[in-house]
């Protein structure tokens, strides 16, 4: 008979299942505690492919569903990723794609001899192998360092690459079937199926829809649910907060926010990447952060950090404060002036009131103040318009070994005279496992922000907003992460946690200007592994699907303020 695989997370983890057609009986495949995902069947239908990181990596793994036994192909190296098995139509071969050295490629398998071939070659990089009908060919969704991204065409041999139809928004997932390509093509408000003519080159929409960008709409769990109604936007409607975005970790999924109704996107600018020997400049990362916001209609909120080796003293870390504050001075300007009119907000320094981004010293407000009031002229100089936003602080109650307190270090960079030199005070009201309107004995959750608005009031400086730029709850995991295991939430918990955030704000904090969730996507990324608790507080799975987060917050930043309840931002239920 006939088996579908297929991925659910409904005992609480990714596993691939079995389902017996037509009579429907569905059986756990893999049943380990770590994700697994991207199932392909072999050709003769005795063997799965699949993506799992049970090992602490991503790496490719071998299931013969009938003898129960799992061989794994990969060995994945650190910041390596191995996904997007397909098997090729002689079940000779699998084509994937792998990150290794930040580059992502795609390669094939020979199961036979156990040999490797790439198939593509930097400047091109590719990602989504699918097999023509006759195992000849290989097509894939392709992007180049001169900006061609869209569907390729190649020999399994690399051979012969061709650049055959241009994409103007990330494609995923891609199938060959006769003389077509087809593929998932994520949009504004949902998700289309567009088939690609081999022949003519012509693209047509076959499917379109509200869900995600691999199926059409009604299947899987990515349509909204009752707890996150969607609004088409009314005119005159504004956003509540005003700012709302995301920490984004690969660029390619900033359209995604679309799909939220949010605005902004926030990442990251390291001065020692930048510059790392006087005058020396590197902009292609920086760049490329722009030019995603820009392609997904998103403003860019960039933190600037890390100080290079020769702009603070020897044998100190990264996160060690520059020695030299007229060159900071000239990194900022020259930050500034490359991107005036297109990064609207600078973000200076990240959780200054920890020693680890002391480089290991005490927390010095004065002379973060310092730093503050150097960068605010420098890009109110060559930027107007651009907003200054303090480096958010960690909430750390009344401080301890490692840290001072965000409350104490507030009150000092008062008295150091920081009032006039920034536009938002930056805070990171992680919330610690409790719900945002929950208050702390310690001060250990995201209601803190009320108390550290209540400091500005007191220093006279109530009317500057504050700026929540990273604030998230990690979900549980089978990993050890530490401190984080005391604080995780379940899927559920996150979901309806980041829904009352956004009401807590609509309703009770109007001086909380913006809201940026950490994180979309950090699962994703190849520098992670599995046991990283970066990962666990993403928005999206390690394959790119949504979690249930995702889903209810689709839409939240377009809902007007009629639409807001008691219970939630359009939530009817818990």
């Amino acid at each position: 008979g006939r088996r579908l695989a297929f991925v659910s997370r409904r005992d609480g983890n990714s596993e691939i299942y079995l389902m017996a057609l037509p009579v429907g009986n569905v059986l756990n495949l893999t049943n380990h505690p770590a994700a697994d995902y991207e199932p392909d069947w072999s050709p003769d239908g005795r063997r799965l492919v699949f993506v799992s990181e049970r090992d602490g990596g991503r790496d490719l793994y071998l299931l013969d569903w009938a003898l129960s036994e799992v061989t794994r192909l990969t060995m994945a190296g650190p910041g390596e990723v191995y996904r997007s098995p397909r098997w090729s139509p002689a079940g000779d071969r699998i084509a994937y794609s792998a990150v290794r050295g930040g580059v992502e490629q795609v390669y094939v398998l020979d199961l036979d001899i156990g040999a490797e071939t790439q198939v593509t070659d930097w400047p091109l990089k590719g990602r989504y192998p699918a097999w023509s009908p006759d195992g000849r060919r290989l097509a894939f969704a392709g992007w180049h360092d001169d900006d061609r991204p869209g569907v390729y065409v190649a020999q399994s041999d690399g051979s012969e690459v061709e650049w055959l139809w241009e994409a103007r928004s990330p494609i995923r997932n891609l199938t060959w079937v006769g003389d077509d390509i087809l593929f998932g093509r994520a949009t504004a408000t949902g998700a289309e199926i567009v088939s690609l003519s081999v022949t003519t080159r012509q693209a047509e929409v076959v499917i379109s829809g509200y869900g995600w960008a691999d199926c059409p709409e009604g299947e899987g769990d990515s349509r909204p649910s009752a707890g996150a109604e969607r609004h088409d936007r009314e005119p005159g409607a504004k956003r509540v907060p005003a700012v709302l975005g995301a920490n984004v970790a690969d660029l390619s999924n900033a359209h995604l926010l679309q799909q939220f109704g949010f605005g902004w996107l926030k990442n990251y600018l390291s001065w020692a990447g930048v510059e790392p020997e006087p005058g020396e400049f590197f902009w292609e990362d920086a760049d490329n952060v722009v030019k995603a916001g820009e392609t997904a209609g998103m403003q860019v909120l960039m933190r600037l950090h890390d100080t290079p080796t020769w702009a603070r003293p020897d044998g100190t870390t990264l996160t060690h404060p520059p020695d030299d504050l007229e060159a900071y001075g000239a990194f900022v300007t020259a930050v500034a002036r490359r991107y005036r009119g297109r990064v609207a907000a600078y973000e200076i320094g990240n959780e200054p009131n920890l020693d680890f981004e002391w480089g290991g010293q005490r927390p010095d407000p004065a002379r973060y103040v310092e730093m503050l009031r150097v960068a605010y002229s420098a890009i109110k100089a060559e930027d107007p318009e651009a907003l200054v936003i303090t480096g958010g602080l960690a909430t750390t109650g009344d401080g301890g070994e490692g840290s001072m307190g965000d409350l104490e270090f507030i009150r000092a960079m008062y008295a150091a005279g920081a009032q006039g030199h920034f536009d938002a005070l930056g805070s990171h009201p992680y919330g610690f496992g409790l719900p945002p309107f929950r208050v702390h004995p310690w001060g250990l959750s995201a209601a803190r922000l009320a108390e550290q608005h209540r400091v500005m009031v007191e220093a006279g400086d109530g009317a500057t907003p504050l700026w929540a730029t990273e604030v998230g709850w990690p979900l549980a995991s089978p990993w050890q992460m530490g401190e984080h295991d005391e604080y995780s939430v379940t899927e559920e918990e996150q979901a309806f946690y980041y829904q009352q955030l956004v009401l807590q704000a609509a309703q009770n904090w109007p001086w909380l200007e913006a809201v940026f969730i950490f994180n979309l996507d950090f699962s994703t990324v190849a520098w992670y592994d599995a046991a990283q608790p970066m990962r666990w507080y993403a928005l999206l799975e390690g394959d790119g699907s949504p979690r249930l987060a995702f889903t209810r917050l689709r839409g939240i930043g377009t809902v007007p303020e009629s639409a807001l309840g008691r219970e939630g931002v359009a939530v009817a239920d818990r």
